[in-house]
């Protein structure tokens, strides 16, 4: 028996320190919350092994099994929906848990240990399962770390769908054809879910973290303003075509520092987000170099695609209409083009293509210029005020 109480006080320790660890990660980080759910399951688990393992006494297990048990899935899975990147649960799913969890405590005060007692808190736990089981499964793409966490909630599952016939088949001193009373019973059910619970507690803390990494490097790698590729990112994507053939494209809007005196920073932004939505749809490799200078890199495209959808792009622009804008202010903006290829380095292209932009510029804007040829694409719309 004390080796046995060794044991479970050790998970107790391990599951009460990973309550604290996703609480302190969750203080460090000031965000997160999904932390501070899945250090609420762990205590409610930790309670849990406390009161149903240690024995203490019956109206205490009752009472315990009851509120402990779907707590500790209903927070569980308000984990997983946050971890995911859902809402937290609707009130009226988590008035449900609670009603049945009540109508479980009124009917243990009246003394009625049977089946009417154990069903209503067992499925306010089942709903919580279930919501957690959903929110997993429907991940369109999963990772493995998504995979094993499915695999440890339904793990976890299948402990709870074992535990839902204790109460109400057994009395709580009859033997089981293994030999074990009802309590026991349940106490190895507890004791597996101990043991499964850190496992699940330490894939829901990586999947967090890892989600934080990865908010990190797409923050540390696309302009904020508009979701392009940043100068940083764009400079790492150009390195890695040197042995590539394609094009580069320079986009510059026209007059935009003006835009910016005349209409107020409010405005210019404005501008620059609906450049960048355009510059998206076009190429997925945008990115934004300066306050008003963008970039494309197409691999495998030759010039005249590359001009053509400078084209494409232009006219978008000059189709922007902004409601701080006057009415007769037409958005222009001004295109180089340069071929790159392995024996044409990139970096030269960049320089190609900036001498055609300011060529491009310097022949009255709202162009397209390309290098070398020196062919301006005319201007066949007013220039911008």
């Amino acid at each position: 028996m004390g080796e046995t109480v060794g044991i479970f006080g050790a998970v107790f320790g391990l599951v009460i320190a990973l309550a604290l660890l996703c609480a302190l990660i969750y203080c460090g980080m000031r965000s997160q919350s999904s932390l501070l759910w899945l250090a609420a399951t762990l205590l409610c688990s930790g309670l849990e092994i406390v009161v149903l393992t240690f024995g203490y006494e019956t109206w205490l297990q009752i009472t315990g099994a009851t509120v402990l048990m779907p707590l500790k899935y209903l927070c569980a899975s308000q984990t997983i929906r946050l971890a995911i990147g859902r809402s937290p649960s609707s009130v009226p799913f988590v008035a449900t848990i609670a009603v049945l969890v009540c109508v479980s405590l009124v009917i243990a005060g009246m003394g009625i240990e049977t089946v009417y007692q154990t069903l209503p808190f067992k499925t306010a736990a089942a709903l919580a399962l279930i919501d957690m089981l959903l929110c997993l499964g429907r991940l369109h793409r999963k990772s493995p770390l998504d995979y094993a966490l499915l695999a440890a909630i339904v793990m976890l599952a299948v402990v709870f769908i074992l535990r839902i016939p204790v109460y109400p088949a057994m009395e709580p001193q009859e033997l089981s054809v293994y030999g074990l009373t009802r309590l026991e019973i349940e106490r190895l059910l507890v004791a597996i879910t101990a043991f499964l619970a850190p496992i699940a507690a330490f894939l829901i803390v990586a999947k967090v973290l890892g989600g934080v990494i990865a908010s990190y490097h797409d923050r540390s790698e696309h302009d904020p303003l508009t979701g392009l590729f940043n100068r940083r990112a764009f400079d790492r994507m150009a390195a890695g075509m040197r042995q590539q053939s394609g094009v580069v494209v320079l986009c510059d809007i026209d007059h935009f520092r003006r835009i910016n005196d005349r209409y107020g920073r409010d405005v210019g932004d404005a501008v620059i987000q609906a450049a960048g939505r355009i510059l998206l749809d076009a190429h997925v490799s945008a990115a934004r170099l300066g306050r008003g200078e963008f970039a494309l890199l197409l691999p495998s495209t030759s010039v005249a695609e590359g001009v053509s959808l400078a084209v494409t792009i232009r006219t978008a622009i000059g189709s922007v209409d902004h409601p701080g804008l006057d009415a007769k202010h037409r958005l222009t903006a001004s295109f180089g083009v340069a071929a790159f290829s392995p024996q044409e380095p990139i970096r030269d292209a960049l320089s190609a293509a900036e001498e055609a932009l300011s060529r491009a510029k310097n022949a009255g804007r709202d162009r397209v210029a390309i290098h070398p040829s020196g062919l301006i694409v005319p201007n066949t719309a007013p220039h911008a005020a």
